[in-house]
């Protein structure tokens, strides 16, 4: 995981690159340097103004993989960025932090992403892009969808009062302050991994994990062919396994949270389903 210390700050760069300044001219061309920007680009850029997206855009943890084939890609280097000649860089985690100033006195403009702990950090990303991209409709519609989106989830589960914990191959799991935390609360449960104010990322507890067993474990990137359980996960134990077997659980796709974006809705919405399908959830829902 990517640490929130290392963010850039996107106000400083806004004034530092003040992106209104080229309203009414031609749209903007850009290119994203790392397969989280790729994200932003690909859904909010008008068609031609995408020059190339990272390596990584048509990876199985790209959300949008199926828009990013056919489409040039470039290493996140100053000298292809340069070849280029873009308007614009999207960042989000790419390339070297010496980049950004270097591409800036070369006159190419850097939009650098937030890592999002919060749908309303996933908005600003939303609406930074758009204003650099000249394309804030874009972002409003998608930021409306994602509003009504997660309105009805929070409205059909609101006071369940069900729990949940968060489960990955290498037996790590999510404390509060963590975008993981936010999917979980956006779908109306309480993270059992944030008890106590425990935040961040840390190792399952398995003890804890048994003595108190959540209502439903979530779990993601177990689908993906490039995540690899270590042979001495927690994952792996035959408790943990037989939890999985006995107690409800949902396993959302790795794309859909391998970055902090807009689209979490998606899993928020497939665990929605989980506790309207299964009728232990329903039966303990109901008191």
């Amino acid at each position: 995981m990517m640490s929130k210390g290392k963010c850039g700050l996107p106000a400083l760069l806004a004034l530092l690159f003040p992106f209104a300044s080229f309203a009414g001219e031609a749209p903007l061309q850009a290119v994203s340097l790392d397969y989280c920007a790729d994200q932003y680009l690909i859904a909010l850029a008008e068609p031609g103004q995408i020059m190339a997206v990272s390596p990584n855009a048509t990876s199985e943890y790209s959300f949008l993989a199926e828009q990013a084939g056919g489409l040039a890609s470039l290493r996140a280097s100053a000298e292809e960025i340069l070849v280029l000649q873009p308007d614009l860089a999207i960042r989000q985690f790419g390339g070297e932090r010496e980049i950004l100033p270097l591409l800036g006195r070369l006159g190419i403009a850097v939009v650098q992403l937030g890592f999002s702990d919060s749908p309303e950090s996933a908005r600003s990303n939303l609406r930074l892009v758009a204003r650099a991209l000249g394309r804030e409709e874009k972002a409003e519609e998608l930021i409306a969808d994602m509003n009504r989106r997660l309105s009805v989830v929070a409205e059909r589960n609101r006071g369940r009062g069900l729990t949940a914990i968060y489960l990955t191959p290498g037996g790590f799991t999510s404390g509060g302050g963590t975008f993981i935390d936010a999917v979980i609360r956006s779908a109306g449960l309480d993270n059992i991994g944030a008890a106590g104010g425990r935040q961040g990322w840390y190792d399952l507890n398995l003890e804890n994990l048994v003595m108190n067993p959540p209502d439903l474990i979530v779990g993601s990137f177990f689908d993906l062919k490039t995540s690899q359980m270590n042979h001495w996960s927690v994952a792996r134990h035959s408790l943990v396994q037989d939890l999985l077997a006995e107690r409800p659980s949902v396993i959302v796709p790795g794309r859909y949270v391998a970055c902090s974006a807009w689209f979490f809705v998606e899993a928020v919405e497939m665990i929605d389903r989980a506790l309207a399908s299964d009728p232990r959830l329903a039966r303990e829902s109901e008191g």
